[in-house]
């Protein structure tokens, strides 16, 4: 309709409408580009949003996964520190509780760090999913800082598979079936897990002495002390884990008010 109405007015030669018709026409435009740039931009802050709020909700996971596990690997140090120290006893006050720890000593908590979300950032492009370069790099030098402490997290010393191959397999079932993880489930399903503080294997004297002259022929002295050493690294490295989650949590925090 502006057409036939700017051409109407170019036939009676009514320059000064037809100028305004123009300016209609080109503002018409403008404001077209400017509310579909609008909503693009509505658009990329609601799913920039989204992010962060997963990225979150990936980070409380991660704090409740590394206090968990920060509390399973003291239990798993006090028992190599018993373990050690009962190793300058005499081998006639070695009993139940001694093979109790040795192998409660090599327990570990296998898990996956959450960052489910970063890495879908990653995949459909972090210009695309946050424009700002700023959080785009705060979340880079987080993920990247803790690769070290989850690599920590992930090894294993030779005591695990020491202990393993030739602590006798009726103790290692009696252990097992006695004092092996406490496992629970979350709201969210997801898995807690812990050592029990007591426990009673149950086995007999002739079976504990035949397995504490096993271990001992095995002189796991070095291996444990390796061990100990290893859970001291991932104790330290999950306390830095929970420091680093917890700045980069508040940090996120500031940016959605």
């Amino acid at each position: 309709m502006i057409f036939r109405r700017i051409k109407a007015h170019i036939a009676k030669e009514d320059w000064f409408a037809v100028f305004i018709d123009f300016i209609i026409v080109v503002f018409g435009v403008f404001m077209g580009f400017q509310v579909n740039n609008w909503n693009e931009e509505r658009a990329r802050a609601q799913t920039e949003h989204i992010y962060i709020d997963r990225l979150r909700d990936d980070l409380l996971r991660n704090h409740e996964d590394a206090t968990q596990r920060l509390a399973y690997y003291t239990q798993v140090r006090d028992h190599g520190i018993k373990a050690l120290a009962a190793l300058e006893q005499p081998q006639a006050t070695l009993g139940e509780d001694f093979l109790i720890d040795i192998y409660q000593t090599s327990q570990i908590i296998p898990r996956v760090f959450a960052r489910d979300t970063y890495d879908e950032i990653l995949s459909v492009g972090a210009n695309n999913a946050i424009s700002d370069v700023a959080v785009r790099n705060r979340l880079a030098n987080f993920y990247g800082s803790i690769q070290a402490q989850l690599k920590t997290l992930d090894r294993t010393t030779p005591y695990r598979a020491e202990i393993r191959r030739h602590l006798p397999y009726y103790a290692i079932q009696a252990i097992n079936g006695a004092c092996g993880d406490i496992v629970e489930t979350g709201a969210a399903g997801e898995p807690t897990i812990a050592l029990p503080k007591q426990c009673e294997p149950g086995l007999s004297e002739l079976q504990i002495s035949q397995a504490v002259d096993i271990i001992l022929e095995r002189n796991i002295r070095p291996d444990l002390t390796e061990r100990i050493s290893d859970i001291d690294g991932k104790l330290w490295g999950l306390d830095r884990i929970l420091k680093r989650v917890d700045l980069l949590d508040d940090y996120l925090e500031t940016i959605q008010k």
